[in-house]
C-alpha cells in the first residue's frame, strides 16, 4: 500500500516536513506582503494627517477670533481604531495651573488666617496677549490687597469690640464694690464705652457691606468669565467640526470602518481631580465623509458623535 501512494520514494514523515516548510514560508510571504501594504498605507495616512493638521490651522488663522488663533492640533493613528485629533489651547496650562480665588467672610471672624490662592479661574480666556495676561494678574493682585485690607480692619474691629466687652465687664463688677461718690464716675466711663460700641458696630455693618459687595462682585466676574469660556470653547468645537465636515474624506487612506475623534483640552466641566475635563467626541468616518457630500449637515453630525467628558 505504502508503495503505491509513495511512488517517488519519498518517506512519509519527510513530505509531512516539506509541507510544513511550504506552509510556513507561504504564510510569512503573506504576512510580509500585508506589513509591507500597512507600512505604505501608515506613510500615506501619516501625510494626510499632516495635511489635515494643516487644515486646521489654516481655518483658524482665517476666524477673526484670537481664541482660536491660539489653538494647536496634533494627531495620532490607533491601528484599528482610527485617527485622534488633539486640540489645545496657548493657555490652556495657564488655565488650569493658575486658578485665583480667595474667600470673602460674611461676619467678622476674631483671628483667621489669610486664605491662599488657588481654585476658581479669574482670568482672560484664551488670550494669547501677554499685556492682557498681566493685566489680569494685576487685577487679581488688587482683589487680594483689598481683602487682606478688609480683613485686618476687621481683625482689629473684632479685637476693639472684645476689649470694650471686657472692660464694662470689669466696670460692672467694680460698680456693685466701690462707694456711691464713685459710681458716677464709673456709670460715665460705662456709658462712654457703650457710645463706643455704638459706633464700632456701625463700622462693622458698613465691613460687613462692603464684604458682601466684594463677593458679590467677585462672584459676577467669575460667572462672565465661565460665559466667556464656556463661549469659546464652544466657537472652537464648532469651528473643528466643520471644518471636518468640509475636508475629512481627505483622509483616504483611513478605512470607512474606522473613527475619528477629537480631544479638545479641558473644554468640558470644572473637575474636582483636575481643573477642567476634556471634551471628546468620536465619529464614525461614514458620517464624516456624508458631511463631507452634503448628505447631512454639520449639526447633523454632531448630534449622531459619540460625545463625554473626561
Amino acid at each position: 500500500m505504502n508503495k503505491l501512494n509513495n511512488k517517488e520514494g519519498v518517506k512519509p514523515s519527510t513530505a509531512k516536513k516539506l509541507l510544513s516548510a511550504l506552509v510556513v514560508t507561504t504564510s510569512f510571504m503573506t504576512m510580509s506582503a500585508q506589513a509591507a501594504d500597512n507600512t505604505e498605507n501608515y506613510k500615506a495616512l501619516s501625510k494626510q494627517l499632516t495635511i489635515m493638521n494643516s487644515i486646521f490651522k489654516s481655518s483658524f488663522q482665517a476666524q477673526d477670533n484670537k481664541a482660536l488663533r491660539s489653538a494647536k492640533v496634533d494627531s495620532l493613528y490607533l491601528a484599528n481604531q482610527g485617527v485622534v485629533f488633539t486640540v489645545t489651547t496657548t493657555n490652556s496650562y495657564f488655565l488650569n495651573s493658575h486658578g485665583y480665588s480667595f474667600v470673602m467672610p460674611d461676619i467678622v471672624a476674631p483671628i483667621a488666617p489669610v486664605p491662599p490662592v488657588g481654585g476658581d479661574v479669574d482670568i482672560e480666556f484664551f488670550s494669547d496677549d501677554e499685556e492682557i495676561i498681566i493685566r489680569m494678574e494685576s487685577e487679581h493682585e488688587e482683589h487680594i490687597e483689598n481683602y487682606r485690607d478688609l480683613h485686618e480692619q476687621q481683625r482689629e474691629l473684632a479685637y476693639e469690640l472684645r476689649d470694650i466687652a471686657r472692660e464694662n465687664k470689669d466696670l460692672t463688677y467694680q460698680l456693685r464694690n466701690v462707694e456711691k461718690a464713685e459710681q458716677a464716675k464709673l456709670k460715665a466711663e460705662q456709658k462712654a464705652l457703650v457710645k463706643q460700641k455704638k459706633e464700632l458696630e456701625k463700622v462693622k455693618v458698613r465691613l460687613e457691606k462692603k464684604s458682601k459687595e466684594m463677593k458679590v462682585k467677585k462672584q459676577q466676574q467669575q460667572q462672565k468669565r465661565l460665559k466667556q469660556r464656556t463661549e469659546q470653547y464652544a466657537l472652537l468645537s464648532t469651528s473643528l467640526i466643520d471644518t471636518l465636515c468640509s475636508y475629512g474624506n481627505s483622509l483616504k487612506a483611513l478605512p470607512n470602518d474606522e473613527h475619528i475623534s477629537l480631544i479638545i483640552k479641558s473644554a468640558g466641566k470644572q473637575s474636582e481631580r483636575k481643573g477642567y475635563n476634556d471634551q471628546v467626541y468620536v465619529f464614525n468616518k461614514k458620517d464624516i465623509l456624508a458631511c463631507s457630500s452634503d448628505k447631512i449637515s454639520s449639526e447633523k453630525l454632531i448630534s449622531k458623535a459619540n460625545k463625554y467628558q473626561f
